[in-house]
């Protein structure tokens, strides 16, 4: 409803506030708190944003999403809340994922991620053609099928 509104702050806090905070964090070299604190928000927002991008906007249609989602925001930024919010709700979901995904996967993407992403490429072409190879047998099998229901009944 106040989207409308909080749009443009949430613009300038996202890529004005932050990132210059960020670069400051990052400019003495040392890991702080405030290192954590930025790297934590960006983790965060990230995945906030990617689950936004994935879900094609369902969120949008929450009532007061917009108002929840800079809430967040000024939790995360404001109230120095970003690894709290990393700790209860990416933490977990990455803990997870890592048990799921082979280690050997984790290892290649950290090391060599073109070859990765080639090596996925490939398996999931490989899927693809599978299947569509299934659905057309499937669907040939259904055609002949039908085809012989027709020449019985028109037989009779």
């Amino acid at each position: 409803m106040l989207g409308f509104l909080l749009a443009p702050v949430e613009f300038v806090l996202v890529t004005i506030y932050a990132p210059l905070m960020s670069m400051k964090a990052l400019g003495d070299g040392k890991i702080s708190q405030e290192n954590v604190h930025w790297l934590a928000f960006w983790v965060s927002w990230s995945v906030l944003n990617g689950v936004e991008k994935i879900t094609m906007g369902i969120f949008e249609l929450i009532p007061f999403y917009t108002e929840l989602k800079f809430g967040l925001l000024v939790y995360m930024l404001i109230f120095d809340r970003a690894k709290v919010v990393f700790d209860k709700a990416i933490d977990p979901v990455r803990k997870k994922l890592m048990d799921v995904i082979p280690a050997d996967y984790i290892e290649k993407l950290e090391f060599d991620p073109k070859s990765f992403i080639m090596e996925m490429a490939q398996h999931g072409k490989t899927f693809a053609q599978q299947k569509a190879k299934d659905m057309q047998e499937k669907a040939n099998a259904a055609k002949e099928d039908s085809g012989s229901k027709n020449k019985k009944s028109k037989g009779k």
